[in-house]
């Protein structure tokens, strides 16, 4: 039932991140960094095919995966776009306002390393501060579409807490108009699922 879309394959840490984002039936919703979609195919399936999902990544490669995922699991409600989110005014396109907001980022990729054992070798001091500050930009960008009153989750498959827990304290710091309700960490000798990181953060209404 696999190419009929009866089913996806998944680790269980795909979840953290759409239950802390919770997405309801009617909303409209933005998960910004899509690719390959399984997070996407999770929310689509919460919102049971009401409201408006929107699913957009960069890389055109990154992109048919993602088609291709959701042609298979039968999601067509899902609109897919090409966004570079680094670029001012890139997502002109997308609604003004979203309900919620998954920002899944580009990282290090240092919880998932059975799964993709060449990022050790990727992993330096300067690549981690070029990945930190493209989760800023990211993060900023994401955050000035969120409704008042909505959802921001933001998530990595990282276990460095310059990706994670201090970059969003560093964060809220400068946007007090957001605020983390509640964080989860997945760390794989004790989740026994890959390594995340998710938080929610809370626009005031």
């Amino acid at each position: 039932g696999y190419a009929e879309g009866v089913f996806t394959v998944q680790d269980p840490a795909t979840l953290a991140a759409v239950r802390l984002l919770d997405p309801q039936p009617g909303e409209t919703v933005w998960d910004a960094c899509a690719a390959p979609g399984g997070k996407a195919a999770l929310i689509a399936d919460r919102m049971d095919g009401r409201g408006r999902l929107f699913a957009t990544d960069r890389y055109d490669d990154r992109l048919e995966r993602l088609r291709d995922n959701l042609r298979r699991l039968q999601l067509a409600e899902v609109t897919v776009q090409k966004i570079d989110l680094r670029a001012p005014g890139e997502a002109a396109d997308l609604p003004a306002e979203f309900d919620r907001i998954l920002l899944d980022v580009p990282c290090s990729n240092t919880g998932v390393l059975r799964r993709k054992p060449d990022a050790r070798w990727r992993f330096s001091g300067d690549r981690l501060a070029d990945l930190v500050e493209l989760q800023g930009v990211l993060l900023d960008r994401c955050a000035s579409r969120l409704k008042k009153g909505g959802v921001l989750v933001y998530s990595t498959c990282s276990l460095e807490a310059d990706e994670n827990q201090s970059h969003l304290q560093r964060w809220l710091a400068r946007r007090p108009e957001f605020r983390l309700e509640r964080e989860v960490v997945l760390f794989p000798p004790r989740s026994r699922t890959d390594g995340a990181y998710a938080a929610r953060l809370v626009r005031a209404a």
